[in-house]
């Protein structure tokens, strides 16, 4: 046999013969109560003996039926250890188990315990009523020796020593009471940086900042030999006894769960269960209001952006800041540089809110065209002694420059979208600017001329960017070869005369540029008279439409369109020799270029799937010998879900449906396995306290109530989570609806 099970056998045994030697005497003080009465009234003598020793052997039995000495296992000893001797951590059950079946932890634990058990041997102390029937019986032999030697009365019996008996009984009685805790005063100190003063908690559940200094103060109704903290995560503290029935605990909470407390005087008595709710120290709060994300500044602007940041923090900041990074250069040659950036508030960062505004000077910072600003802001809270901490995104600020270019080859990309002179519309607007600044410096003529000219390159860069669009039709790029003969001089100078008027111009109206009037051919006519209907359009790619001839997507083509358009007026302008007027349109055709360039930097290549290369041999020759079936085969574990929870429902169900109100060994044992995973679910929500408190009285006593153990019930579906989705099929017959109407009826009790 087990050691463990040899020692919790022995005291079974001690506890039967203390409740047998404790009936024993409660039967001889009956009987020799019944002999007296007996003997007074003067009763013969058969029925003096005869009547006290039936009642006597009736009393026995009576008594030890409702003890269940028959009935007492070792599983009642191990649980009644576990209730009233912490030292034992609630693990004495562990003995009854045979240690092949437990996992290596649970052994150890059960060897642990059976050496605590042994060492507790002569502290255990189990319930028995000997003393107090032992005074009683000490009263009626006194009153039995009295009858007889004195021979008294029944009225001096009645009146003077049966008074004296119950008064002797209740004094024994009243010595023998437990004590109760009669007074608790709990001081929280919060840490020193929340600045919150020190208060008495209004009750023994505790809703305490984080890392508070709780001090405990019990006052006891009688003289106790010692005073524990029990939490839910199993540590044990000691109460330092102040005065006999004065005791106080001072400690450091840091975290949710829920305790209990616990004293022994004759025996050991425990509290309910009380929850102790953290509230954690959150951390800073920052807001950017007045950015986005992403901004683009202009070169020509000033070059300065503002960030107001609002801060706050539940108990107070100590430091707030913006870390600014500035990236310049680019490929293999950019840099980075760092740098911490303080606000410009009057004074240094305190208080719970403020709002704290910084000025970012992008020229000090040393930024140009091109170069990047990333920057976020950091606030620090006054928590001791790890502060926390809390970053915002990173906002990005850049200047564009519109005057480099990246360009990029593409091996898998059959044709090179990039133009010949991508980049000529920025320096005709240098050019136009450089113009402007000269204008009363040079004569008229020489102005007219080169804005002229600044025209025609106007034009050279709107026809380059037509071809993209399909407008193949248009000419005019580079010398024109005519091949005339001599005797067409004539035409020639009327030629050039019409070309003139075609530089100089913008004709919309004679060229049909924009295809706003659709052409029509006066030697074709249909047979209703309208519009000739052409049947193959819908069937057919026509290559040379130039609204579908293009190399680029319809957000481009839109966009590229936009742009041709704004040369169109910025070569006007230029023609009309007002070069003020046509930067306007160049700026905006230059922004349009630039977003275009940035659009088609991004492709995307398809790749197709590349099998492996077939054996020429082994073609045709149905030979199958390397080709293998796999089958594999696996056994599912399955966990058992909440067995011990699931079978204490069960119990608490039979029992609400039945009339009894006892429960067996069995079911009690059931119960009590059910109490670890009721305590672990408790830490995540103390509402189901009141269920070990229910759980705790329904095992502890003799008889159940229905309001304790519907208490119970409904912990235990609260406890219970969401069984998880597997893969095995449902055997379940409980539809939706009859789920939530449980949960509803749950919700109600």
């Amino acid at each position: 046999m087990r050691p463990g099970v040899t020692i919790l056998s022995a005291l079974k045994q001690r506890y039967v013969r203390l409740r047998v030697l404790e009936t024993f005497i409660l039967t001889i003080a009956i009987g020799l109560g019944v002999y007296s009465a007996l003997y007074v009234i003067q009763s013969p003598t058969v029925m003096r003996l005869a009547a006290p020793t039936i009642i006597a052997v009736a009393v026995f039995l009576i008594r030890s039926f409702h003890l269940g000495l028959q009935r007492i296992r070792e599983s009642a000893v191990a649980k009644f250890l576990d209730q009233h001797y912490p030292q034992l951590k609630a693990s004495t059950d562990l003995l009854l188990i045979d240690q092949q079946t437990l996992n290596p932890l649970a052994q150890l634990q059960q060897q642990q315990t059976t050496a605590t058990l042994e060492s507790a041997l002569d502290e255990i102390r189990f319930p028995n009523h000997i003393l107090a029937f032992s005074a009683v019986a000490l009263a009626a032999i006194a009153i039995t020796t009295t009858v007889v030697l004195n021979n008294v009365t029944i009225s001096t019996v009645s009146g003077g020593t049966v008074n004296n008996s119950r008064a002797s009984q209740q004094t024994v009685i009243t010595q023998n009471l437990p004590a109760e805790l009669k007074q608790a005063t709990i001081s929280v100190q919060p840490p020193a940086y929340t600045q919150i003063p020190a208060y008495n908690a209004p009750d023994l559940n505790l809703t305490v900042q984080e890392n508070s200094r709780v001090t405990w103060s019990l006052d006891f109704s009688d003289v106790v030999a010692n005073v524990s903290f029990v939490s839910s995560s199993k540590d044990t503290i000691r109460f330092n006894a102040r005065a006999s029935n004065n005791w106080t605990l001072a400690t450091t909470l840091n975290r949710n769960g829920f305790y209990q407390l616990v004293w022994k005087d004759q025996s050991v008595h425990a509290s309910d269960y009380y929850k102790i709710d953290i509230v954690k120290d959150q951390p800073p709060v920052i807001k950017l209001s007045n950015l986005d994300q992403f901004t683009q500044v202009a070169y020509n602007s000033s070059l300065s952006v503002e960030a107001k940041s609002s801060l706050s923090d539940d108990y107070g900041l100590t430091d707030a800041y913006i870390i600014a990074t500035v990236s310049k250069g680019s490929g293999e040659s950019v840099k980075f540089r760092e740098e911490k950036i303080r606000f410009s508030n009057a004074g240094p960062i305190r208080g719970k809110q403020l709002n704290a505004n910084q000025l970012l000077d992008l020229k000090r910072l040393g930024m140009e065209p091109g170069d990047e600003l990333y920057f976020y802001v950091e606030a620090i809270d006054n928590k001791t002694p790890d502060a926390n901490r809390t970053r915002t995104e990173t906002y990005f600020i850049s200047i564009p420059d519109t005057a480099q270019d990246v360009m990029t080859a593409d091996g898998g990309l059959g044709v090179d979208l990039m133009p010949e002179y991508f980049r000529s519309q920025r320096q005709i607007i240098i050019d136009t600017e450089k113009l402007i600044r000269e204008r009363k410096a040079i004569t008229r003529k020489e102005f007219g001329s080169r804005s002229n000219e600044l025209g025609y390159d106007q034009k050279v860069l709107r026809l380059r960017y037509g071809q993209f669009l399909g407008e193949e039709a248009e000419s005019g790029i580079g010398p024109v070869e005519t091949h005339a003969d001599e005797e067409g001089e004539e035409h020639d100078e009327s030629k050039k005369a019409a070309d003139m008027v075609k530089d100089f111009g913008h004709q919309h109206d004679t060229e049909n540029e924009h295809n706003l009037v659709e052409e029509k051919d006066p030697t074709k006519r249909d047979v209703d008279g309208g519009k000739k209907e052409n049947l193959l359009e819908g069937f057919v790619h026509e290559h040379d439409n130039e609204e579908s001839a293009t190399f680029f997507y319809q957000s481009l083509k839109m966009k590229l369109k936009a742009a041709l358009a704004q040369m169109w007026d910025a070569e006007l302008y230029l023609r009309l020799y007002e070069p003020e007027k046509s930067l306007p349109y160049q700026y905006t055709a230059l922004k349009l270029l630039k977003e275009i360039s940035n659009d088609s930097r991004i492709y995307v290549h398809r790749t197709g799937f590349e099998p492996p290369p077939i054996k020429e041999e082994k073609r045709l020759t149905a030979d199958l010998t390397e080709i293998f079936t796999t089958t594999q085969r696996y056994n599912a574990v399955v966990n058992a879900w909440f067995p011990n929870t699931l079978a204490a429902v069960q119990v608490v169900e039979n029992l609400l449906s039945s009339s009894r109100k006892k429960l067996s060994t069995q079911e009690k044992n059931v119960l009590l396995q059910s109490g670890s995973e009721l305590a672990q679910a408790a830490l995540e929500n103390p509402a189901l306290l009141q269920g070990l408190s229910a759980l705790k009285n329904v095992t502890s006593s003799d008889t159940v109530t229905a309001d304790e153990l519907a208490t119970l019930q409904k912990a235990y579906w609260l406890a219970l989570p969401k069984r998880p989705a597997t893969a095995d099929k449902n055997s379940s017959t409980l539809h939706e609806l009859d789920s939530k109407l449980m949960q509803n009826l749950l919700r109600e009790q």
